[in-house]
C-alpha cells in the first residue's frame, strides 16, 4: 500500500491525473476505523498537491453463485462471508444473478465513505458506488 501511495503521489505531483479504486469494500467489524485509516493515508499521500485531480470508485463486496463456488474451491477454509441468506438478490443486466449488501447497509457504507471522502480529501471526486 505504501509503495502505490507513494506511486500515485508522484504521478500527482507531475500533474498527471490519479485515481483510486477501493474495493472490495467489505462490511466488517471496525470497518470505520479500517477504512478510515486508509483515507488517512490516501489525504497524507496527496497533501500539498497543487491541481490535484483526484476520482475515486467505490466497490463493495458482492458475489455470484459462480465466484463463490471458485473461491471455496480456492480457499477452503475462507472466512469472507458468503451467506446468500444475509444479502440482497440482485440481478445484472443480463439476468445474472449476485448477492450484494442489503440496502439499509449499503446506505450506511455509501453514506459513510461519501462524507469520509469529502471531510478527509476533499479535492477527491466519487465516480460511482457499487
Amino acid at each position: 500500500m505504501t509503495d502505490r501511495l507513494a506511486a500515485l503521489r508522484r504521478l500527482a505531483l507531475d500533474g498527471y491525473p490519479v485515481g483510486l479504486t477501493i474495493a472490495p469494500i467489505i462490511a466488517l467489524p471496525d470497518w470505520r476505523e479500517h477504512y478510515g485509516e486508509l483515507l488517512d493515508q490516501v489525504r497524507a499521500a496527496v497533501d500539498g498537491v497543487p491541481g490535484l485531480d483526484l476520482t475515486a470508485e467505490l466497490i463493495t463486496h458482492r458475489f455470484t453463485p459462480g465466484s463463490k463456488e471458485v473461491l471455496l474451491g480456492w480457499y477452503p477454509r475462507t472466512r469472507l462471508e458468503m451467506d446468500e441468506e444475509s444479502r440482497t438478490r440482485k440481478h445484472g443486466k443480463f439476468g445474472a444473478v449476485k448477492y450484494v449488501y442489503p440496502r439499509e447497509q449499503m446506505t450506511e457504507l455509501r453514506d459513510w465513505f461519501t462524507a469520509e471522502l469529502t471531510a478527509r480529501v476533499p479535492a477527491c471526486r466519487i465516480l460511482y458506488w457499487t
